[in-house]
């Protein structure tokens, strides 16, 4: 296992929190915007930015990744000096979750379940955050309009889970998921989430739940 020292970590804001319950003070960290996420594209080009950088950096033997698959947002990434290690997961929620297994378990329970945590909540263009006007885009438009916007974004889901990591107070959180699941008459759950799968990112082992990714090798789809 590679020293914390020869390592950083690469992950989203919405999962901050999370990353800094678990993470060495001497782990540097690089953190990218939530609202990456909206543009795929986007988040790939700033993912092999940092990569760049990374390899640039001859201090870094190992880039972590707090990331999933996301919309393919790591693929086609191609570390030229580095290990890359991205836990082998569609998205964050299993990162939340704590592992890929609990999320895939959820879905088959429901699989029409729009996932909350305190990352989703203060940094994501939630449909409730749109229903309220509160998106700046959303200024330009009716009230009425609006509303139809955030019910359409949300109208495939039948379930609102707040994820409880027990990284922080949940209150106003839960507050916000149960007005969420309020305005759009759908079902409200608190699932207990862990943080196994991230500790187990920056501790190790890097097993079966992870991708790992040699130099020279380029992240595809098929690996996750």
């Amino acid at each position: 296992m590679t020293a914390i020292k020869d390592m950083v970590l690469v992950t989203c804001e919405s999962v901050l929190p999370e990353v800094e319950k678990v993470a060495p003070q001497e782990l540097p960290i690089k953190v990218l915007e939530f609202g990456l996420h909206n543009h795929p594209n986007k988040l790939n080009e700033r993912l092999r930015e940092c990569l760049a950088e990374i390899d640039r950096d001859e201090h870094f033997q190992v880039a972590l990744f707090g990331y999933g698959l996301c919309s393919e947002g790591v693929v086609g990434l191609k570390p030229q000096r580095v290990k890359m290690v991205i836990p082998k997961t569609d998205d964050c929620i299993a990162l939340f979750l704590g592992s890929r297994d609990k999320y895939i378990k959820q879905l088959r329970r429901e699989p029409g379940t729009f996932y909350l945590t305190k990352g989703w909540i203060e940094y994501g263009e939630t449909p409730l955050a749109i229903y309220n006007q509160e998106v700046p885009w959303t200024k330009k438009y009716s009230q009425e309009k609006v509303h139809w916007v955030a019910r359409e974004t949300i109208r495939n889901y039948k379930r609102v889970a707040l994820i409880d990591t027990g990284v922080y107070d949940m209150t106003p959180y839960e507050e916000y998921a149960q007005k969420t699941a309020e305005v759009f008459e759908l079902n409200y759950e608190v699932l207990p989430g862990s943080l196994d799968l991230l500790k187990k990112l920056i501790h190790g082992p890097w097993d079966e739940n992870f991708v790992v990714v040699e130099p020279g090798t380029e992240v595809t789809k098929g690996m996750f």
